[in-house]
């Protein structure tokens, strides 16, 4: 996408973005977490990421499943603008995902196909960490957001610095469960009904380009960066 600087922050200024005061309180009840050892870059992945998810659902709420395409593509048009290089986002269904039994299971199994086993293993140490009670907290603003009743949809990933830019190596989800969800990357399938969708691909942020736009993403973000933003502690 080529567009000026002035274009993009044009653009991001004019955005619309979901705000949800329930899930602020909820996550205001918890002190965050600050890794004393994240880059710039860190931040900028999260925040930039967070800005494309929060225009994209004020867009679609709820994420319906019919819908998912037109949200990824809001999603995508964002992520572009702010100067991120990523291609159209393609998911494809996995066959008998009930024999996985739950779909952190899952999710790890399909991650160990596009991770190296340096970011596999981070991968994998960060979802155990999601179950110890210390980070309750960033899994509720996970399920807040991320679970409808019998619909899911997220994305997970490992950012990694690339030549001075940001890589963020991600996964994208989505499920139909017949049985409610009540925890989205813990469900167990059981005998539940389950149709389940997964894509994966390698986006890399042009600092140069978000540097002139980092400021119009913070101010726009406002205290979303803040409440809907959770350390996990591993």
């Amino acid at each position: 996408m080529s567009s000026s600087i002035n274009e993009r922050i044009s653009f991001i200024n004019g955005l619309d973005v979901y705000y949800d005061p329930a899930i602020a309180a909820a996550a205001a009840s918890d002190s965050a977490t600050v890794n004393g050892g994240a880059t710039v870059s860190y931040d900028d992945v999260i925040n930039s990421t967070l800005l494309a998810q929060l225009a994209a659902d004020k867009k679609y709420p709820g994420r319906p499943m019919n819908k998912m395409k037109e949200w990824y593509d809001s999603y995508r048009d964002v992520l572009a603008q702010v100067g991120w290089a990523v291609q159209q986002f393609h998911m494809s269904e996995i066959g008998n995902s009930n024999s996985y039994g739950s779909v952190d299971k899952l999710v790890l199994e399909l991650a160990a196909a596009y991770l190296t086993g340096g970011e596999l293993a981070l991968f994998t140490k960060m979802i155990t960490a999601l179950k110890d009670t210390k980070n309750s907290g960033a899994v509720k603003i996970f399920d807040s957001k991320a679970g409808y009743f019998n619909d899911a949809s997220f994305q997970v990933g490992v950012a990694s610095n690339s030549g001075g830019n940001a890589m963020f190596k991600i996964g994208t989800y989505q499920y139909n469960s017949s049985d409610r969800i009540t925890s989205v990357l813990f469900f167990t399938f059981g005998s539940s009904k389950v149709s389940f969708f997964a894509g994966n691909q390698t986006m890399v942020l042009n600092e140069n380009v978000y540097a002139q736009v980092r400021q119009a993403v913070l101010d726009k973000l406002g205290k979303n960066a803040v409440d809907l933003v959770k350390g996990i502690e591993i």
